[in-house]
C-alpha cells in the first residue's frame, strides 16, 4: 500500500493510500479528528474514523489535477497516468488549504528562507513562439509544485511587480496565469476572458482581481487566487469545488455526463453556506447561471464554481472565475453545462424552460424569468462601456471585442423575445 500524507499547515489531516489494484482510500488521522480546528476535505468526505473508498476519495484528490492535454503532459513527464504519482510529485501547492507530501513530517516552508525563483517573461514568450504549452516549460524547469485543476494551459506563481516567481519549498502561490489557447480560431482567448470577466464585474457578479499583461506578442491573463489571503505572509484557505463537495470526479463535471444539476448545486448552497451570506450566495448563483446563458459560456460546469471556507469558519460562495464566451468558437461544445428545464440546447430555452426551473428549485413562479430579464438589461447597458474600456487598454482586442458585443447583444435580444 503506497501512502501520501495530507497536511493543513503543520497538522496531519490524514493519509491518501493506493493499493496494487489502483484503488484509492483516504483516512483521517486520529489527531485531526480530535482537533478543535478540524474540518473535512469536502462535504462528500465528512469527518469520520472509517476510511473512504475509491470513488469518493478520487472525487476530492483527482479534482486537484490538470485535465485533457495538460494532464497528458504530466503523464508523459512521469511516464504514468496515475493520479497518485502526480499528487506525490506536484501536490505541494494545490487548490485550497491542503498540501500533500511523501514525508510524514509537516511542510517546512514557513521556517525556511523565502527563496523565490523568477520565471522570466521571455522564457514564457519563447515557449509560446515554439507552440510549447507553458505547463511543459514549467515541467522542464523542474519546479515541483504546479498542480492546478482545469484543462486550459496555465501555471501558478507568486505575482509581484509584474514578475512571476515560484518557490521550490512549497510557499503558497498567489496567482494563476493563463496563456492564449493555442488552437486555430481561439488564440484571442485572453482578451475574450478579460472582456467577459469585466462584464461580469460590471453587472454585479463577484470576481477576483484580474488583469492582462499585453506588452509582448502574446498576452497573458492573470487572476488572483481566491483561495489565498494576505500579502507579506500568504495563508491558504480551504475551498472545494462543486464536484468535490458532492463526490463527482472530473469526468462528471457536466450534467450530461452524470454530474451535478442546477438543482444539486442550488441545494448544496442552501444546505452549507453560512446563514449570514446564504441569501446573497443564492442570488449570485442564479445570476451566474443567467449571465453564462446570455453571454454564451457553455463551459460553466461544476468545477468552475466553489465554496470557500474563510478563516472565521464561515462558508461562502467563492468568487466566480473561468468566465469566457465559448459560443463564439464554432468548434467548441454547443450544449450548456446544465439542463435548463428539459433541454441542454440554449436556443430552445424560453418561458417554458424557465418555469420548469422555478418548479425544480422550488422558487416562486416567474422568478427565473425576472432574473433573466434583469440580467439582460444590465448586460445591454454595460456592453458599450466594457467594449470601450477593453479596446482602449488593449488595441489588439478590437476584433474579438466587437464580435463579443455582436454575439452577446444578439443572444440577449433573442432571449427577451422568447420569454
Amino acid at each position: 500500500m503506497k501512502k501520501i500524507y495530507v497536511f493543513h499547515q503543520e497538522n496531519l489531516v490524514g493519509t491518501l493510500k493506493k493499493n496494487d489494484n489502483l484503488n484509492y482510500f483516504f483516512e483521517y488521522s486520529e489527531d485531526w479528528l480530535k482537533s478543535d480546528i478540524s474540518f473535512s476535505l469536502s462535504f462528500a468526505m465528512p469527518l469520520q474514523k472509517k476510511e473512504f473508498e475509491n470513488k469518493v476519495t478520487l472525487s476530492f484528490f483527482e479534482n486537484l489535477l490538470p485535465e485533457g492535454e495538460i494532464r497528458d503532459l504530466f503523464t508523459k513527464n512521469l511516464h504514468t497516468d496515475n493520479p497518485f504519482e502526480f499528487l506525490k510529485k506536484y501536490g505541494r501547492d494545490c487548490a485550497g488549504a491542503f498540501t500533500l507530501s511523501e514525508s510524514k513530517s509537516p511542510p517546512s516552508y514557513r521556517s525556511q528562507a523565502n527563496i523565490l525563483t523568477k520565471i522570466e517573461h521571455h522564457q514564457i514568450y519563447e515557449a509560446l513562439e515554439q507552440k510549447m504549452p507553458v505547463s511543459e516549460l514549467m515541467l522542464n524547469l523542474e519546479h515541483g509544485f504546479l498542480s492546478i485543476a482545469g484543462a486550459q494551459d496555465k501555471f501558478i506563481a507568486t505575482y509581484q511587480n509584474n514578475g512571476f516567481f515560484i518557490s521550490k519549498n512549497g510557499q503558497p502561490t498567489t496567482h494563476i496565469i493563463k496563456t492564449p489557447i493555442m488552437r486555430p480560431g481561439i488564440k484571442n482567448s485572453v482578451y475574450n476572458e478579460f472582456f467577459c470577466m469585466s462584464l461580469a464585474k460590471k453587472v454585479g457578479l463577484k470576481v477576483p482581481h484580474f488583469e492582462v499583461l499585453d506588452h509582448a506578442k502574446f498576452p497573458l491573463y492573470i487572476i488572483q487566487r481566491f483561495d489565498r489571503e494576505g500579502t507579506e505572509q500568504i495563508t491558504r484557505l480551504h475551498q472545494q469545488d462543486f464536484c468535490q463537495a458532492q463526490g463527482f470526479v472530473s469526468s462528471e463535471k457536466y450534467e450530461a455526463r452524470g454530474g451535478p444539476s442546477l438543482k444539486d448545486n442550488y441545494l448544496l448552497i442552501q444546505k452549507h453556506v453560512s446563514a449570514t451570506t446564504r441569501a446573497d450566495a443564492i442570488f449570485q448563483y442564479l445570476n451566474w447561471i443567467c449571465f453564462n446563458l446570455l453571454i454564451g459560456n457553455n463551459d460553466c460546469h461544476s468545477k468552475n464554481i466553489s465554496l470557500l471556507h474563510t478563516q472565521n469558519n464561515k462558508i461562502t460562495l467563492a468568487s466566480f472565475y473561468d468566465i469566457i464566451c465559448t459560443s463564439i468558437y464554432p468548434n467548441l461544445e454547443k450544449k450548456f453545462s446544465y439542463q435548463v428545464g428539459d433541454t441542454f440546447d440554449v436556443d430552445r430555452i424560453g418561458k417554458k424552460q424557465l418555469l420548469m426551473t422555478d418548479e425544480q428549485l422550488e422558487l416562486k413562479q416567474g422568478t427565473m424569468r425576472v432574473f433573466i430579464q434583469n440580467m439582460t438589461d444590465k448586460i445591454l447597458a454595460e456592453l458599450p462601456h466594457v467594449q470601450t474600456n477593453t479596446e482602449k487598454m488593449f488595441p489588439r482586442s478590437q476584433n474579438i471585442a466587437q464580435q463579443l458585443v455582436n454575439l452577446i447583444s444578439k443572444k440577449c435580444k433573442y432571449m427577451t423575445r422568447k420569454i
